[in-house]
């Protein structure tokens, strides 16, 4: 699967394939994101929906792949906020103007955030990789499965296996070498 990337002209002109594929992309992610704030998946649900219809509002606004997502998160944490306010009677400080000040109001909401885009992260560049990469680095990783259960169940050699999945995670940390989380997953993982 190639990474994701949105035609903006057309997401402007409001092309509702394009818009299909931003909703499936983020909203996943912004469902978690909301459901760190409102511990409710029904709300949360409804909040991410109403954050892409405002992004459907707005998109004749929207010039990069970056502002979509950094529309969709502040406004849905906006709506998430909101929904605090209107359930609870709270009062709260005033949102931030930039996305990153969600690390320091919100700690455990960002680092939710964080771990759902370093998921995404790891996907795409696992669907980067050869195929025969891919499957040993799926199974092994994700699925715990021994070397010797791999080659049952693909027809490699072991030693096959062995350099497949070697070369996985050499190409893994070139394509993710900035990612601090991805290497301290992949530490854990062996």
């Amino acid at each position: 699967m190639p990474p994701f990337t949105v035609d903006i002209n057309q997401f402007n002109v409001g092309d509702r394939i394009v818009f299909d594929g931003v909703y499936r992309y983020y909203s996943r992610p912004l469902q978690y994101f909301a459901l760190s704030y409102v511990r409710d998946r029904g709300i949360a649900e409804e909040i991410v929906s109403d954050s892409m219809l405002k992004l459907w509002n707005n998109r004749e606004r929207i010039r990069t792949e970056q502002q979509i997502k950094a529309f969709l998160y502040i406004a849905t944490r906006n709506a998430c906020i909101d929904n605090i306010r209107s359930n609870r009677a709270q009062l709260m400080s005033e949102l931030p103007d930039d996305v990153n000040d969600l690390s320091g109001q919100d700690p455990e909401g960002y680092n939710r955030m964080l771990y759902v885009e370093l998921l995404q992260q790891i996907e795409e560049a696992i669907d980067a990789l050869p195929l025969s990469q891919q499957t040993v680095f799926r199974k092994s990783f994700f699925e715990g499965k021994t070397t010797n259960e791999i080659a049952k169940e693909t027809g490699m050699t072991e030693s096959s296996i062995f350099a497949q999945k070697s070369k996985a995670i050499s190409t893994l940390r070139k394509l993710l070498k900035h990612n601090l989380l991805f290497l301290l997953w992949l530490v854990g993982q062996r």
